[in-house]
């Protein structure tokens, strides 16, 4: 019998460890660790390990956090009764960071960050492409506005109480996209049609700007429960959801997120 010498032997049985651990060897209590941070991540349960995830990544709001955002255990459970991979990022102190040239603030490159995550939440994953939604709360749907703008890459955004932060771009590099925004008009912190308390950005300019890119005509109105709504349409879909509420985001909303771009792909 062949045999292997023992410091052979170790080395061996150590690269067979190595091969034989998952690509997703993170998750919710095991931090995914890229360049410049970490993001958290949860498949659903009872998920077969090679059906393609719908995916949706999360931004939390201001000083919030992945490990936060975890224990919104209704949001996560939201998610999971969709089927979907949910992927909550890591913000540096709490701070989403503004993207674009002329824009980009003071420290991480967050068009850089967000690209890392995306390509290595594909590494670890099989991904169905046609169903990728970026959502977030507050800063955090600042940071939707910005990679929608910026960087692209998903099929959907879904920000929440959050636009663009000083000047709404004159332009956008990325692709077109399917944007649904939510916001409260009793919001007093992000408020919707002027500039907020924080310097947000009124939320009609950056609708008007994604019309644009859209190439969409005029817009319908409808109610859809608790909104009202109005829709454009073009090269993508924008639209509008407005509650009678505040600065507030139920779990619930950012896994509808995910029925909305289902139901604007349906023919």
């Amino acid at each position: 019998m062949f045999h292997i010498p023992r410091p052979l032997a170790l080395v061996t049985s150590l690269w067979v460890s190595l091969l034989a651990i998952p690509a997703h060897a993170c998750g919710s209590d095991s931090q995914c660790k890229v360049d410049e941070g970490y993001y958290l991540a949860a498949t659903p349960p009872g998920w077969d390990g090679v059906s393609p995830l719908p995916l949706i990544v999360y931004f939390h709001g201001w000083n919030g956090s992945p490990e936060g955002t975890f224990r919104n255990r209704a949001m996560l459970k939201a998610a999971h009764k969709r089927g979907a991979l949910f992927v909550a990022p890591h913000a540096r102190s709490g701070y989403w960071r503004q993207i674009g040239e002329g824009r980009a603030e003071y420290g991480r490159d967050e068009a850089a960050y967000a690209r890392t995550v995306a390509a290595d939440i594909r590494k670890r994953w099989p991904i169905d492409e046609t169903r990728t939604l970026a959502s977030g709360f507050s800063r955090g749907a600042s940071m939707v506005w910005n990679v929608a703008c910026f960087v692209g890459g998903y099929a959907g955004y879904a920000p929440i109480a959050g636009g663009f932060w000083g000047e709404t771009p004159s332009d956008c590099p990325a692709d077109a996209a399917n944007l649904r925004h939510i916001h409260g008009l009793k919001d007093r912190v992000v408020l919707y049609d002027t500039v907020g308390v924080y310097n947000s950005a009124p939320i009609p300019e950056g609708l008007r700007l994604m019309r644009r890119l859209a190439g969409a005509g005029a817009g319908e109105t409808f109610t859809a429960g608790r909104f009202d709504c109005e829709r454009w349409q073009g090269e993508a879909k924008v639209e509008v959801c407005l509650h009678a509420k505040g600065h507030s985001i139920p779990a619930e909303w950012v896994a509808e997120g995910l029925d909305w771009l289902e139901q604007i792909h349906q023919p």
